[in-house]
């Protein structure tokens, strides 16, 4: 998916240097217009995860677990990118987009809407107490601790010593 690079607010921030919740949610007061993208190492190696925000609510989700390449997105990327957001360390960054922008990617992109948009108040009631592993399995269909490295793969097939 292409998005427009925009204006850059902030570029790999530590989630230890700002808590990402607490970031979008100054965004969603500030009636912000762009998106934040998150990067963590998550159960299915690098994970991606982006909420497309228009004055006050995110209106759209995109979730990418890079190592198994599937991508979900709107309501069922939703979940995962909320739950990316917990992790114990990763970066994100916040860009801001003209709502001309906004209007034209949700236009070519449907597929990242959501059904209903989220506030405020309910992104606080969305947000997980922590990541957890067991949620991003389930909806990528991944092991918990499983890779897709080479060496993996020879070693299932017992010839690890190749």
């Amino acid at each position: 998916m292409n998005i427009p690079i925009g204006k850059i607010e902030a570029q790999h921030v530590s989630f230890s240097e700002s808590a990402p919740y607490e970031k979008i949610s100054q965004l969603m007061k500030s009636r912000f217009n762009g998106y934040v993208v998150a990067t963590a190492e998550g159960v299915s190696g690098l994970e991606e995860g982006l909420l497309m925000i228009n004055n006050a609510v995110i209106i759209g989700a995109v979730f990418d677990g890079l190592r198994v390449n599937k991508q979900l997105y709107g309501v069922s990327a939703l979940r995962l990118v909320l739950n990316l957001l917990k992790a114990n360390q990763g970066v994100f960054d916040v860009n801001r987009l003209s709502k001309q922008q906004i209007d034209l990617i949700m236009a070519f992109n449907e597929k990242i809407k959501l059904l209903k948009i989220v506030d405020n108040a309910t992104l606080s009631k969305l947000q997980p107490k922590a990541y957890n592993p067991a949620v991003v399995s389930k909806e990528l269909m991944v092991e918990e601790g499983s890779s897709k490295s080479k060496n993996n793969l020879l070693n299932k097939f017992g010839l690890g010593s190749i």
